[in-house]
């Protein structure tokens, strides 16, 4: 099949595509590329501007892979199916058409000076504080833009917030709101309550065959085994290269010297005594240095002369102690002093500091391993990053391969692994690392393998391992039969029979003089989960107001309001400032939500069928 590939590659039709495709690249880039092709092919229209297929496409790609970024292996699947990406990438781009043209119709801009300040001082974009081009383009190329298609992308999203922050910044809180959700947060609740225990009246339900088969009867579509695919698929590891890559003696060699030279350095404990020479005359500061060294050969300690000499309040109480010091950490006279003297040595030397009288306690030698103890290690590094770069550069082979077949034979055969088989596995994953992968469960239900029984593209499951899949069953949605589905039925029979005599008994409770209430007074917002449904109910007037309510675990409560008592308006600044920003939030939300929809109200919007 290559062979043909490259047969029909060298007629004149595609030498001229070839030649059109040159040209393009040549004058206007990737972009005008790619536009040239599917601009015209429209999927929704907002007031005479059109949506393409292409932006479509390009959304739900980039929402696949920000989706799959940020959650990893918890993503659910059905989030990454094609017709939900598609659906959301068109919603998304009618939204931002709308804001774009209000901001167009408010003759609001932006310049290329202004998204090149907000890219240079984005924070993802830098490292050690600045503006790293490698970080830069990594993050574009994984979220699938060109860099110029990502800074149209960065422009418009400035233009759109500028209309957001005027709407934001237009909204204010007034005080009597802050005492209002003062007052409601500090507010006490006195009630008494009765718990019904789900689990309880569930062992002592009892259900028969006619009741089940009733059941089933009725909810048959409750009842359905999920679509499943079992896959066919090549993994490639970097492991799978190692017969392909060596290791050099010249290479072992120069890891060992970044090694070294990054490993732990010497250090040195030292004390001193720093006489200021800010405040005191060149003859003064010498004259000064001078007395304590006297009084230093007369046998007084160092430590005691710093205390009464020293002019450094840091270290000056601990009798001039620095602790140990490693090159790099000092200033460069006191450190080439300090790390040309002997230990119990005694060296003056003078900084912009001032001048000091340095002694050496101790030293620290650094411990490097030898070249024969690191070697394995460093070999196996290398190994594992030729191993990676290999995989990396086989990467357009695998592709070219896994394309022009229909199986998974020819690319496992270049690189003498198995074809394997997975078990079954729905759109929710399966149990195992590659089946419950979000990339593999996408790839595994989109229409090239399902639909066109093709080989899927090369997917990433780590650094240093790719697969391609292949369909081999499809068993689509069914019925369970009542046999299959018996056990399920039965335990949806018993927890509404449950539920329903719970409440029951829960209703009958109201007004049974038997029931044993337990009091709580006083109770505060959110300090139990009873409590939080007590604050969900009515204030009552004359009498108590009294429900029933269903806890996270299915239990049921019924729980009797007696009395409110108001809370306190006084709140602290901390607090007031927390309630202020978010009103603040919130209004500024509900403001933009509600222009937001007010423009897709009034907005000509058309969309075409996917």
């Amino acid at each position: 099949m290559l062979q043909d590939i490259r047969d029909k590659s060298q007629g004149i039709v595609v030498k001229i595509i070839v030649g059109f495709i040159v040209v393009t690249f040549a004058l206007f880039g990737v972009d005008a590329l790619v536009q040239s092709f599917n601009s015209s092919d429209k999927v929704a229209e907002v007031d005479g501007t059109d949506i393409t297929r292409t932006q479509m496409l390009q959304g739900a790609e980039t929402q696949r892979r920000q989706l799959i970024s940020m959650m990893g292996g918890n993503v659910d699947p059905a989030l990454l199916q094609e017709n939900v990406l598609q659906s959301r990438a068109i919603n998304e781009l009618i939204q931002r058409a709308l804001l774009s043209n209000q901001a167009s119709a408010l003759d609001l801009g932006v310049s290329d000076a202004q998204v090149n300040a907000y890219l240079l001082q984005a924070g993802q974009f830098q490292t050690d504080g600045k503006f790293d081009q490698t970080k830069y383009i990594s993050f574009i190329n994984s979220l699938g833009y060109t860099p110029l298609a990502f800074k149209n992308r960065i422009k418009e999203d400035i233009l759109i917030q500028q209309t957001r922050n005027a709407i934001a910044g237009s909204e204010f809180v007034l005080p009597y709101q802050v005492n209002s959700i003062a007052q409601l947060q500090s507010q006490q609740r006195s009630y008494d309550y009765v718990t019904f225990s789900l689990a309880d009246e569930s062992e002592n339900t009892n259900v028969s065959d006619q009741e089940l088969k009733a059941y089933y009867d009725a909810h048959q579509e409750d009842f359905k085994t999920p679509e499943e695919v079992k896959v066919d698929y090549v993994v490639l590891k970097s492991s799978d290269f190692k017969d392909k890559v060596k290791v050099t003696d010249a290479e072992l060699q120069d890891a060992y010297k970044a090694f070294a030279s990054g490993a732990a350095q010497e250090e040195r404990d030292a004390s001193h005594i720093l006489i200021d020479t800010s405040s005191r005359t060149a003859d003064e500061a010498q004259q000064r240095l001078a007395e304590v060294k006297a009084k230093l050969a007369a046998g007084e300690k160092f430590a005691d002369l710093a205390e009464q000499y020293s002019d450094d309040i840091g270290s000056k109480n601990a009798g001039g102690e620095l602790g140990y010091i490693a090159k790099g950490s000092m200033v460069a006279p006191f450190e080439d002093t300090l790390f040309g003297m002997k230990k119990g040595e005694v060296k003056s030397v003078e900084t912009k500091f001032g001048l000091h009288l340095i002694k050496l306690n101790a030293i620290s030698e650094a411990k490097v391993a030898s070249f024969a103890e690191k070697k394995a290690e460093l070999t196996n590094n290398i190994m594992a990053a030729k191993t990676r770069d290999a995989l990396l550069g086989a990467r357009e082979n695998i592709t070219d391969l896994a394309y022009a077949s229909d199986q998974l034979d020819a690319l496992a055969k270049e690189y003498g692994v198995k074809v394997q088989t997975s078990d079954y596995f729905s759109r929710q994953g399966g149990s195992d690392v590659l089946t419950s992968n979000p990339a593999v469960i996408s790839a595994a239900f989109g229409d090239t393998v399902l639909k066109d029984n093709q080989n899927s593209d090369l997917i990433d499951i780590s650094d240093d391992e790719v697969v391609v899949i292949h369909l081999n069953d499809h068993q689509e949605e069914a019925v369970q039969s009542f046999a299959d589905a018996k056990a399920e039925v039965t335990s949806h029979v018993v927890q509404e029979k449950a539920v329903a005599s719970l409440k029951a008994k829960a209703e009958a409770a109201k007004t049974a003089t038997g029931t044993q209430w337990k009091a709580v007074a006083q109770a505060e917002r959110g300090q139990d989960e009873v409590t939080s449904l007590a604050f969900t109910m009515p204030y009552p007037n004359e009498q108590p107001v009294i429900e029933v309510k269903t806890l996270s675990n299915g239990d049921l409560a019924l729980i009797r309001l007696n009395k409110v008592a108001p809370g306190s308006e006084q709140v602290t600044d901390s607090q007031k400032q927390a309630y202020e920003s978010y009103l603040n939030q919130t209004e500024a939300t509900m403001s933009t939500q509600a222009q937001q929809k007010f423009l897709e109200d009034s907005a000509d919007i058309e969309r075409t069928a996917l």
